[in-house]
Formats: structure tokens, sequence, C-alpha cells
């Protein structure tokens, strides 16, 4: 009877554990940054454009911020090219009128592997503040598609 009564608690805090994942951790990615009035949420957007063979790709980026100030803005992606890596990163200030733009975004290739079509992860990161009283931050990670 002990046995029993303790597969019951595991198979219970299992369960319990599980929806506790189910509620918290999916809830994850669509939460943008929301505190002391700033709201602030960037996600990098499907197709990337390859530029100059693939020394570079334009990367789309929704952004939605009312900060007062300019906020900060950067995209970091990386593609398996092959048997090889290809990373870069690229970055602008941004204007927050409060509503969702399209900002499109610079990312450069690292020295070694250039980018090439196909799919990629990519973080974008937007960081700002309201009236120097609540700055924050929100970083989101996507895979996103690159085209020519």
């Amino acid at each position: 009877m002990k046995t029993n009564k303790t597969k019951v608690a595991v198979v219970g805090t299992a369960l319990s554990g599980a929806a506790v994942v189910a509620l918290l951790g999916g809830a994850g990615p669509a939460v943008a940054y929301d505190s002391g009035g700033l709201h602030l949420d960037a996600t990098a957007q499907s197709p990337a454009r390859l530029v100059a063979r693939g020394a570079a790709i334009d990367v789309p980026v929704d952004v939605e911020c009312n900060a007062t100030q300019l906020a900060s803005l950067s995209v970091s992606v990386t593609e398996r090219v092959g048997k090889q890596i290809a990373t870069g990163s690229g970055s602008s200030q941004v204007a927050c009128p409060g509503g969702h733009q399209d900002i499109l975004i610079r990312v450069t290739a690292g020295p070694g592997k250039a980018f090439a079509k196909g799919t990629a992860v990519a973080t974008a990161q937007i960081f700002g503040c309201s009236n120097d009283t609540a700055c924050g931050s929100e970083s989101r990670t996507d895979t996103i598609v690159i085209r020519k």
C-alpha cells in the first residue's frame, strides 16, 4: 500500500508541475516588457533579405514601444550554412510613437561565413526609458526565413 501512495504522490506532483509549465512557460514569448507605464516589444519577422551575396541581411522587426526617449533596438542572427555557422548583429536607435512600426535592421555577417538562403535564429532586443523613471528591456528569439 505504501508504494501506491508514493506513486500517486509522484504522479500528482508531475501533473501539477506540468500544469504550471503549461500556464507560465508557454506564455513567455508572447509577453512584452510592461512596467511603470513603459511598454517595449520587438519581434524579428520573415523574410529577411540577403544583401551583397550574404555579407549582410536586412531583417524586418515589428516594434511597439512608448519610451519618451529614443530606444535602442538590436538584432543578432545565427544560421547554419553547410557545416559552418554564420552569425552577425546590427542595431539602430528608434523613436517610440506608441504604436506598431516596422523597422529594417541590417545585420552584418561576422568574419568567416556569409549568410545564405534558409532558416536562422534571430533575437531582437529593445531597451528604452520613460521620463527617466522607468527603464527596461525586452528580448525575443524567433526562427526566421532568409531569402534572396
